[in-house]
């Protein structure tokens, strides 16, 4: 493999390593990335232009994500606004047991994301109340969001109606029941997730006391009018997510709810609505309620946005200039032992979703280029759609330069980085498949095959 082809990765390695450990701007490590890259590249054959117009399609594949956070960052402060979320934590402190919050964050956005089919829908109506009932509560915020980003990740891997997992059965050539038939490691992920959040929930610090959550209470109503019909934003957010209206159409229709909300019970005047728009939502009360009730607004998501846009810009020089196939050919090499076989395809998924910035890019380029190589065992196809569900699919929350990590995180208001260590499905399931893969054999295999598992 020549040098100019390695080059864009290891100067990209170094941006983020550069950046994790002496607080090197994140932004500015992947435009070292992208120069080292354009330099690389002429020398294979590849003009700038034509460089600059391989980028501004990798651009333009993001459009999606920047449009979701964007439409995200207007959300928040209208709910905020509009008393939905105040009133949504006022009720779950009264409904939600506390002292085992986590346990239910995971539960809940498990059953949610299940229905829905989106993670993201999910972590932005029913995980931010959360959220804010975490923070009355005095629970760690990246232990919460660990749990909520976890259970949102089991219905993006189970779901029927999930759109990344429907993506790898179609790009692979699997069928749903060879999927069903495959879950076994993927079911014994949950069990263990459920027994750890309950272990942290039974030793972490106790949550607040009564007198915290009542004192809570009791300002919400002081400065909000509490009631079940601020509900009705969620409301309809959940409903437009359930009846499969896309994501962007969906937050639209939140955002007129929220709006209309804000206007009949608060009623802002113009430079007050307008700053809560731009710079995010704050109540100014003057007690411990600021630090509950305040987010969003457009200022807060414009380095989000620039990231995306540059990581978007590298990713399509990468793939026109066919840069990572051959580190995909280099990686898996040749093994006969079917736990090195899903062991370097997890490797290599992680490897693909730290260079690209989505969920979709990594599996449209690993279920192409692995299927051969899955060849070699029965049912070749379902065998890859299984390690690609089971490890492609749920490990983009694990990087926070990942589109899908930037909008959760944004939406949560807790950075990746805080919540990694308690991601347990989405850290737990690539290693539970690789060790459960043994049970996979290489006698005539072949990549027609389509008999279940």
């Amino acid at each position: 493999m020549p040098m100019a082809a390695m080059l864009p990765i290891f100067s990209l390695i170094a941006g983020i390593v550069l950046s994790l450990t002496i607080g090197f701007p994140l932004a500015l490590g992947i435009v070292f990335a992208i120069l080292v890259t354009l330099v690389s590249v002429v020398k294979l054959g590849y003009s700038w232009k034509a460089q600059f117009a391989f980028g501004w399609e990798g651009v333009k594949q993001t459009k999606p994500v920047l449009m979701i956070l964007f439409l995200v960052g207007l959300l928040i402060p209208l709910l905020m606004m509009g008393g939905t979320i105040p009133a949504i934590i006022y009720y779950g402190l009264s409904i939600v047991n506390v002292d085992y919050l986590l346990v239910l964050a995971f539960l809940m956005t498990a059953a949610v994301s299940y229905l829905l089919g989106t993670s993201v829908g999910t972590l932005s109506t029913v995980g931010l109340s959360l959220m804010g009932i975490a923070h009355a509560a005095d629970i760690s915020q990246g232990m919460v969001a660990g749990a909520l980003i976890s259970g949102a990740m089991v219905g993006e891997r189970f779901s029927p109606i999930s759109s990344s997992r429907l993506l790898v059965l179609s790009n692979v050539g699997m069928t749903e029941e060879q999927d069903r038939q495959t879950r076994r490691p993927a079911w014994l992920t949950v069990g263990i997730c459920v027994v750890l959040y309950l272990v942290l929930d039974l030793f972490r610090s106790q949550a607040g006391s009564s007198n915290t959550i009542q004192m809570y209470q009791e300002l919400l109503l002081r400065h909000y009018s509490i009631s079940w019909l601020l509900m009705l934003p969620l409301i309809v957010l959940i409903a437009s997510f359930a009846f499969r209206v896309k994501a962007v159409v969906a937050l639209l229709y939140g955002i007129v709810a929220s709006a209309i909300m804000v206007f009949v019970t608060a009623t802002p005047d113009a430079k007050t609505f307008a700053g809560s728009m731009l710079y995010g939502y704050e109540l100014h009360s003057g007690t411990s309620l600021d630090e509950l009730v305040h987010g969003g607004g457009m200022l807060s998501i414009i380095s989000v946005l620039i990231l995306i846009i540059l990581a978007g810009f590298l990713n399509g020089i990468l793939n026109r200039a066919n840069l990572l196939t051959p580190i995909v050919d280099k990686m898996m090499g040749s093994t006969k032992k079917s736990t090195v076989l899903v062991a370097k395809a997890a490797a290599l998924s992680l490897l693909v979703v730290i260079i690209s910035c989505n969920q979709t890019i990594p599996i449209l380029v690993l279920g192409s280029t692995l299927l051969h190589r899955f060849s070699q065992w029965n049912d070749g196809r379902v065998f890859l759609g299984k390690t690609m569900m089971d490890t492609t699919l749920v490990m983009p929350v694990l990087i926070p330069w990942n589109g899908l990590a930037m909008v959760i995180s944004i939406a949560l208001g807790v950075s990746t980085v805080e919540t990694l260590p308690y991601l347990f499905f989405s850290l737990l399931l690539p290693i539970v498949t690789i060790v459960a893969s043994r049970n996979f054999n290489t006698e005539g295999g072949s990549i027609a095959n389509k008999k279940a598992i």
